[in-house]
């Protein structure tokens, strides 16, 4: 997650825009089956709300087009005075912390073997 990096949207494969299909189908289904009490995946705030939050950012900062129901429940959690703070902190970090590897512009290749 990169709190700083500029909103743009970037080119998805098939397999990412699988991804998203997948996330967007997992918080419609909790909030369906149990966030009714809440605006949250589970109603009340909860930890996977919190486990959510860098993905709702990388939705966010790449500007992924999402269904209305995505698009609300990511308002809430961008709205959060907690994601305001760790968005704060991010946007305040030195830039001698920055990892130029992961910075707009550069491809990173990950090997899994």
């Amino acid at each position: 997650m990169n709190i700083r990096r500029p909103k743009k949207t970037v080119p998805m494969t098939d397999a990412v825009k699988k991804d998203i299909a997948r996330i967007e189908h997992l918080w419609r289904d909790c909030r369906a089956r149990f966030g009714k009490g809440g605006k949250f995946l589970f109603g009340k705030f909860s930890i996977a709300d919190a486990m959510y939050a860098p993905v709702v950012s990388r939705f966010e900062t790449y500007l992924v087009p999402v269904a209305e129901d995505t698009r609300a429940y990511m308002d809430t959690i961008l709205a959060l005075p907690a994601f305001q703070d760790w968005r704060r902190a991010g946007i305040a970090e030195p830039p001698e912390w920055d990892l130029p590897h992961y910075e707009e512009g550069h491809t990173v290749e990950i090997s899994y073997r």
